[in-house]
């Protein structure tokens, strides 16, 4: 049954009460608005009649009046009129959301949901337009306030998570870093020497691996002090780092002692890289650095490797000793 049909025996029914009191009764209580708009032409709306409730809302007398004329604001007088011309187009019921108010002094617009019929004559023509309109605007200002809170509540989660996430970017780096000279430390050199020597074996590329330490670093921390040994091991590591080319590894091994891992680099310019080092720290640092230097081979791993830069950096110590 369509919705004309069932309108249709519902009006005959009730028309055929000779007092009309339920249709009396529906009209003057029914809660949500209801108003019968007469169709003069699809330009022209006149309000012919509205239910007690939709004139409280109102609260001026409306009835002859056109859109145009009981709405304020022509920009929704004209959005009414163009739902009222889409059903006269469709010639079926419709529903659709509104917002506005009825006069210039209020403050928060109203929303609603509108039902609206087209009324036939008998030759089939659209006389009139019934129409029911429930205000929705607590359910809307509810559900504004919902997607308000769940924002906040998102924007508590993003802060934090990125709280979180620097949390444990600090962490990683009190894991990964050597607390005195900012470079990584043993741990985390050999999380990364694995990866690096993977590529290498599995490339065919050359990889070099540099040991060093510093050249009487004992007898300054005995006659100067641990602070001055510190300060001489920072001074060195900085320098390093800023030497060293972005892809190199550079990590405190211990003690004195510090690593480089060099990607694609075969032994002639390791060397070369070594001797570069060794430069730097003389002007910049006032001591001397001692090297080591191991050419990666496919069946070496990082303990192997280090083992080999280690050979290379005694002999280069005994060397510099019988120099003396």
């Amino acid at each position: 049954m369509t919705c004309n049909t069932l309108s249709s025996s519902l009006l005959n029914t009730l028309t055929r009460r000779q007092d009309l009191t339920l249709i009396h009764e529906l009209w003057e209580h029914f809660p949500e608005h209801m108003f019968l708009i007469r169709v003069e032409s699809s330009q022209r709306f006149v309000i012919e009649a509205v239910n007690p409730a939709q004139q409280a809302t109102i609260g001026f007398h409306c009835i002859g009046l056109t859109i145009e004329e009981l709405l304020p604001d022509p920009a929704q007088a004209r959005s009414v009129t163009d739902h009222y011309r889409d059903c006269l187009v469709c010639n079926r019921p419709i529903r659709y959301e509104e917002t506005g108010h009825f006069d210039e002094e209020s403050g928060e617009p109203l929303h609603w949901l509108t039902m609206l019929v087209p009324l036939h004559d008998d030759q089939g023509r659209t006389t009139h337009l019934f129409g029911i309109a429930q205000n929705v605007t607590e359910l809307r200002l509810a559900r504004r306030a919902l997607e308000e809170h769940n924002a906040h509540l998102e924007a508590l989660v993003a802060e934090r998570t990125s709280e979180l996430q620097a949390t444990n970017a600090r962490l990683q780096e009190l894991v990964s870093l050597d607390d005195l000279t900012g470079i990584a430390n043993r741990r985390e050199l050999i999380s990364q020497a694995g990866p690096a020597m993977q590529r290498a074996r599995r490339q065919r590329a050359p990889l070099s691996l540099l040991i060093l330490d510093i050249d009487g670093f004992k007898e300054v921390n005995d006659t100067q002090g641990h602070l001055a040994g510190d300060a001489i091991l920072r001074d060195v590591a900085k320098t390093l780092a800023e030497t060293l080319r972005e892809s190199d590894l550079l990590g405190r091994f211990g003690g004195d002692e510090f690593v480089v891992m060099l990607p694609d680099t075969p032994a002639e310019d390791a060397k070369r890289l070594a001797e570069r080092l060794q430069a730097a720290v003389a002007q910049r640092c006032g001591c001397t650095i001692s090297l080591g230097i191991a050419d990666f081979s496919p069946h070496d791993d990082f303990t192997s490797l280090v083992e080999k830069a280690d050979r290379g950096l005694l002999r280069a110590k005994r060397s510099r000793q019988s120099q003396r």
